[in-house]
């Protein structure tokens, strides 16, 4: 115990609560970043951590604990905790160490919020609780956030409304940026969006869409295609995909391919989309595959 003002400080529990508030935020962040987490080592770190934070309680010491030197010690235990591949690696667990660190902050402010005005006799040690509730927000971050990032909030912003056009009829539906499509028109080694047809139907004239909507195999819809009025637009697109490695994909030429990006609408003349007969999306939540190229710009 040591003395501030006239308030005892017991290092001893300082050092305990930031010890595992630290492991548990190394924890969490390593998981969310997808960096291997060795605990031993998270353990090493999260002590100096707390050895570290004692100090701020040390009048002599307050200038190793101005904003920019919290940065700098923070930027070293990141990298002694994961010893990462990469610049990019680094920053990724960085980012995530400051995320975790910021929603285990608000579990606790919120758990004390949630007990404020209960008398010490109903809920003892609420420094404790306070502690367990970021311990518990933590856990639920490491645990589960890598899913829901994945599943909900990667999928929302990879999100885009896009527009086609054939000459003057317009298709509107909901695009997904897709870093893995790289198929390419084979006469202008352009980018190839891939879309499904329901989306596209209303904009194709009549003897198109007879054959689309026949039973013909991809094989066979190319020369189909072939005879009807929109052979000028029409391409074959090769590819490549788990069990088709010489793949061929029918696809249209459009007038005119928008995506819009936030308050930014980037458009393109002669796209060409490949036609996809079936959803592209299971929840039915986007009908256009836009190729990354595309975006980045």
């Amino acid at each position: 115990m040591c003395l501030n003002g006239n308030s005892p400080v017991y290092v001893d529990v300082i050092l305990l609560v930031n010890f595992i508030m630290d492991f548990f935020i190394f924890w969490a962040a390593g998981k969310l970043a997808g960096i291997r987490v060795i605990c031993g080592r998270l353990a090493a770190v999260s002590v100096l951590g707390a050895i570290y934070s004692v100090g701020c309680i040390f009048t002599h010491l307050s200038s190793w604990y101005s904003f920019p030197v919290k940065i700098i010690i923070s930027g070293i235990l990141v990298v002694l905790a994961y010893w990462p591949r990469s610049g990019a690696e680094f920053f990724k667990a960085w980012a995530y160490f400051y995320g975790v660190s910021f929603a285990m902050a608000g579990g606790v402010i919120g758990i004390s919020y949630f007990f404020q005005g209960w008398s010490a006799g109903v809920v003892p040690d609420f420094s404790y609780m306070w502690l367990g509730g970021g311990v518990i927000c933590a856990v639920a971050l490491g645990r589960y956030g890598d899913r829901f990032v994945k599943e909900r909030i990667i999928p929302n912003l990879l999100q885009c409304p896009v527009q086609v056009r054939f000459g003057s009829s317009w298709c509107e539906g909901q695009g997904f940026i897709d870093t893995g499509n790289i198929l390419t028109d084979p006469l202008t080694n352009r980018p190839v969006a891939i879309a499904e047809y329901q989306l596209l139907s209303g904009c194709f004239p009549g003897d198109v869409r007879a054959v689309m909507e026949s039973c013909l195999p991809e094989d066979n819809l190319f020369e189909a295609l072939a005879q009807t009025s929109w052979a000028h637009r029409l391409r074959l697109i090769p590819f490549t995909s788990i069990g088709s490695k010489h793949g061929l994909l029918v696809g249209v030429r459009s007038d005119e391919f928008t995506i819009q990006t936030g308050s930014e609408s980037l458009s393109y003349p002669q796209v060409v989309i490949g036609l996809y007969r079936e959803p592209l999306s299971p929840e039915g939540s986007f009908q256009v595959l836009v190729p990354a190229s595309l975006v980045q710009r």
